[in-house]
Parts: C-alpha cells; structure tokens; sequence
C-alpha cells in the first residue's frame, strides 16, 4: 500500500509530467528528486512536533494610572477618593 507522501509525489510528478515532455530518464529522476523532497519536509515536521515548546515567561506589564484633578478634589469624609458628586447624589435619593 502507497504511503501518503508516494502518493503526493506521484501526484506532482503526473501534473508536472502533463505539460511537459519527458523522457522515462527524466521522469524517474523527477519521481526520486520530488519523493526526497517531500520525505525531508515529512521529517522535520516530526521533528519540529516531538521538540517540546519552551514557554518563555511574560513580563509584567506596568500599568500606570493617574488620578484626575476633579477625582482628587472629590473626597469622602474619611479622605478616600469617590466618584462623581452628581451621581452620588442620584444614588443616595433613588427610588427602589
């Protein structure tokens, strides 16, 4: 039974082999030459696979936060930062 990579190369071979003229000499040598090729990729594929991928670890990201003018002059009594005053308001005298 054919393995796949046979089957690939035969498969070229026959497309390249149609529109151009070949001699037996010449299509066999194409067979051998398209055959390697294809054997050579199908190995370092699974060499590639059966390598173990090194995960690098990430660097943190530095985040940088900036508190605005009007947040700042907006203070609980107990001196942390709160939000908008008019929405506070429409917190405290909401229905529900």
């Amino acid at each position: 039974m054919p393995s796949e990579v046979m089957k690939l190369a035969a498969q070229i071979v026959m497309s390249h082999a149609s529109m151009t003229e070949l001699t037996p000499a010449q299509l066999i040598e194409e067979i051998k030459e398209i055959y390697g090729v294809l054997v050579s990729l199908e190995s370092e594929v699974a060499a590639s696979e059966s390598k173990p991928k090194m995960m690098r670890p990430m660097k943190p990201r530095k985040v940088r936060t900036k508190i605005s003018p009007d947040a700042r002059s907006v203070r609980n009594v107990e001196g942390s930062l709160v939000g908008d005053p008019d929405y506070m308001d429409f917190m405290e005298h909401r229905e529900g």
